[in-house]
């Protein structure tokens, strides 16, 4: 399924998270995760709407879309109710780190309920992932809070933006989504991820996502840290492409096959 079948769904939930329910979703690789829906949050480019990882499989289907559907309501019911239950399961399941987005993207209300969260789990990681600069460049910087801005090579222009937006010092990176075929410049990002995370026989980098090179992705995040553990945030400084823009960035890349 791609997002544009996704879209054509058309479904609609408006419940709100069951009393005593949990708000996270399982996740393999991350363990656990809080998502939102795709359709209503995301504002997808180009290779983001082609390779989307959570618009195929079990995160599509019903009982998979009512969940997401239930933690959105609730978020824009009372941003703040939800920060302080996501507090709570956080440490009744006895997570280090939250993952917020695991699938879907920011909308306003996010800003006050991560907020809400972190202030109340101070010794554990927020992980923020977007790629909407408008909304990301708005979280509030927080010691526990760090901000993974999504880019690929359609969409290099939103990185620029995001630099634009952030007046303060809010933790923040940016990640890299290989397109199909794509073989990236080993310094484009701090985090990078392959095309359904394979390398396709090219030797991984240091900044290649663990993703990308173990067989068995299960816990993957839980042992590398780097992107909630304040690495990837140091890794910024030395990479290359990181205000530059679509145009000016292509000719940087091989293919394989057709590319981009």
């Amino acid at each position: 399924m791609t997002v544009k079948m996704l879209a054509a769904k058309r479904f609609r939930e408006t419940a709100l998270l069951f009393d005593g329910e949990s708000p996270f979703s399982t996740n393999k690789v991350t363990g656990y995760s809080l998502n939102v829906p795709i359709i209503g949050t995301c504002l997808p480019s180009v290779v983001c709407a082609d390779r989307c990882y959570f618009a195929r499989g079990p995160s599509t289907w019903n009982a998979s879309l009512r969940k997401q559907h239930r933690l959105l309501n609730s978020l824009r019911d009372d941003p703040m109710q939800l920060g302080t239950r996501v507090a709570h399961w956080a440490k009744k399941l006895k997570l280090t780190f939250v993952r917020w987005n695991g699938g879907g993207d920011l909308v306003q209300e996010h800003i006050p309920c991560i907020a809400q969260a972190a202030s109340l789990m101070p010794t554990i990681p927020q992980w923020v992932v977007s790629r909407k600069a408008s909304i990301a460049s708005k979280i509030v910087p927080m010691p526990n809070v760090y901000v993974q801005f999504s880019v690929d090579n359609s969409s290099m222009g939103r990185l620029n933006e995001m630099k634009e937006l952030v007046v303060n010092d809010l933790q923040w990176f940016h990640s890299y989504q290989c397109d199909k075929g794509e073989v990236p410049e080993p310094d484009v990002a701090p985090v990078i991820y392959r095309d359904n995370y394979k390398l396709n026989g090219e030797k991984a980098g240091a900044n290649d996502c663990p993703l990308n090179v173990y067989e068995e992705i299960d816990g993957v995040c839980e042992k590398c840290r780097r992107c909630f553990n304040g690495e990837a945030v140091r890794r910024v400084q030395g990479c290359r492409p990181s205000l530059r823009s679509r145009d000016e960035l292509l000719p940087l890349f091989k293919t394989l096959g057709d590319g981009p």
